[in-house]
């Protein structure tokens, strides 16, 4: 009787549409601007030619470039830098701020479902990425948490996601209802990640400085995590994570007939300091090294194809800042002859 009553329940709140179910994550965050048909900030892309060499770039906050003009977003940007090397350039942003490489890879999968790439660019910020791709919970706005795709490292590699982009957290309308009353679904997930390192309640005594930071530091969500001395449990388990996600992406693109490069583009713009300093959160103490930082990315990094532009200003708030980049990126995909014409028996999917 219990279950009659309990599928007959189901079956109403199905009927009324009640309550509205949870979505996870999320496309463009500003749907003011234009928005290209795959859901991200770009302009509206004509159907592609055979003749087309289509790059894709995906990414943060960087790609979806809220501060860029409506009239010239990335895409736009990096298309006119590249056409003077390739007449036949297509280029399509597919990236929202808060993103890590699990939503970059889910969003990717579905771009390669029904068109073609030549060559995939992913314009990553491991401080940011490594702890987006940890926690269930993502940032697409400061202040803002919501429900993601989610991966779970398992030995060297990821099992999920899971569910999809715009997929519903909750499979039925019951769950939807009562497991938000008993199941944090951040604590939840945080249980199958290793230890946070709490660190410790004093300065640390090699540190050069001292700053108080508005960052989560002891559960080692922030982008101060890759920088933390010793390397917590959990950051090395998001580094371990994040890399396999890039594989997933670099081995997706090599089957679709695409190169797959990762962009690195570090400011300096005399705020970010390369000295160890010693940080505190709520009482909490840790030792940030910049040479900790520096060998994280490039674990992380490691037998990829890279390519590092330093950059003067933040790309994603200066759309001075973005313009040059792309054409100092421009330069680069040409000079190491990543815009070759398409041979004819280059598949297309």
């Amino acid at each position: 009787m219990v279950l009659l009553a309990l599928c007959a329940l189901e079956m109403a709140m199905r009927y009324m549409d009640r309550p509205r179910g949870v979505i996870s994550g999320w496309r463009a965050t500003d749907t003011r601007g234009p928005i290209n048909p795959f859901g991200y900030r770009g302009q509206s892309t004509k159907p592609f030619r055979r003749s087309d060499f289509v790059v894709v770039l995906t990414g943060a906050a960087a790609v979806e470039c809220v501060a860029c003009p409506p009239d010239e977003t990335l895409d736009v940007m990096l298309e006119r830098a590249l056409r003077q090397y390739n007449a036949n350039v297509r280029v399509v942003t597919i990236g929202s701020s808060g993103y890590g490489q699990d939503q970059e890879y889910l969003a990717l999968h579905q771009f390669l479902d029904s068109r073609h790439a030549d060559l995939v660019i992913d314009w990553a910020s491991f401080a940011d990425d490594v702890p987006a791709n940890t926690f269930r919970l993502g940032q697409p706005r400061p202040g803002q948490l919501l429900p993601k795709p989610s991966f779970a490292l398992r030995g060297n590699d990821s099992i999920g996601p899971t569910e999809g982009i715009g997929g519903q957290v909750y499979k039925t309308k019951l769950s939807t209802l009562f497991r938000p009353m008993f199941i944090n679904l951040d604590r939840n997930w945080s249980t199958l990640l290793p230890k946070a390192d709490p660190g410790s309640t004093s300065p640390p005594p090699s540190a050069e400085t001292q700053s108080h930071v508005d960052a989560n530091l002891e559960e080692q969500r922030t982008a101060w995590s890759i920088w933390l001395t010793p390397r917590p449990a959990r950051v090395k388990y998001g580094m371990a994570l994040t890399r396999a996600l890039l594989r997933h992406m670099q081995d997706l693109s090599q089957l679709r007939g695409a190169r797959f490069e990762i962009l690195l583009t570090p400011v300096h713009d005399g705020r970010h300091t390369d000295v160890p300093m010693a940080l505190e959160h709520h009482g909490h103490w840790f030792l940030a090294d910049p040479a900790t930082r520096d060998a994280a990315i490039g674990e992380i990094t490691a037998g990829f194809h890279v390519i590092t532009l330093p950059a003067d200003a933040d790309p994603a708030a200066a759309p001075e800042a973005s313009r040059q980049m792309m054409a100092r990126l421009a330069d680069a995909l040409n000079q190491r002859g990543l815009l070759t014409e398409v041979p004819p028996d280059h598949p297309r999917h």
